[in-house]
């Protein structure tokens, strides 16, 4: 069964298995899918917002441009996936994997992170801005840019990850208690204009 065949019957997307499949533009405003895996599927500019999703894994998919806004996530792994312009505002997320993404100009603002992890991506110029977070690692990924502004950075792992130029506030009290490698805390000392030699 493919999405489309889910909705079209008026039945809950679940055990779903899609390649392919192209949903460019669709409203999934409150759907739920379960159990299910697509592949190589688009869904640029699609409506996700109070959408839910468990046991659901996406490889080599096309987001750019979605709507995720309050939409719930639970056990989710996101596999090469492109999210660039896509919008995850107040979204929550319990153990997902975002791995080897691109996310340039992504919001995850307001969101709730617990147990998931962001791997090998690149979200540059995106917003972390005000999100909540409970055991959350950023590894080898690109952040720069980013806005992190009204995140706490204590108990956020970021091994690896590339800081360069992110927002913060005007106080960085964002920047309490947080764990930073040397180049990670000159990038952001670079960021409010010191001249380091």
């Amino acid at each position: 069964m493919t999405l489309s065949e889910a909705i079209q019957s008026s039945s809950d997307a679940d055990y779903i298995e899609d390649e392919g499949g192209k949903y460019d533009g669709e409203d999934f405003e409150n759907l739920s899918i379960s159990f299910s895996s697509f592949s190589s599927a688009s869904f640029s500019s699609a409506v996700f917002r109070g959408a839910v999703f468990t046991d659901v894994v996406f490889d080599s998919c096309d987001f750019s441009n979605a709507d995720f806004s309050s939409a719930s996530f639970h056990s989710v792994k996101f596999v090469s996936c492109r999210f660039t312009g896509s919008v995850f505002l107040s979204a929550r997320l319990k153990k997902v994997e975002i791995d080897n993404a691109t996310g340039l100009y992504t919001s995850f603002d307001n969101a709730s992170f617990s147990n998931c992890r962001i791997m090998h991506s690149d979200f540059r110029d995106s917003s972390f801005s005000s999100i909540s977070h409970t055991k959350l690692e950023i590894t080898d990924t690109n952040l720069s840019r980013a806005s992190l502004r009204g995140t706490r950075l204590s108990g956020l792992s970021l091994r690896g990850t590339t800081l360069d130029g992110i927002t913060l506030s005007e106080n960085m009290k964002e920047l309490k208690g947080a764990l930073l490698d040397i180049s990670q805390a000159l990038a952001i000392i670079r960021t409010k204009g010191a001249d380091i030699s």
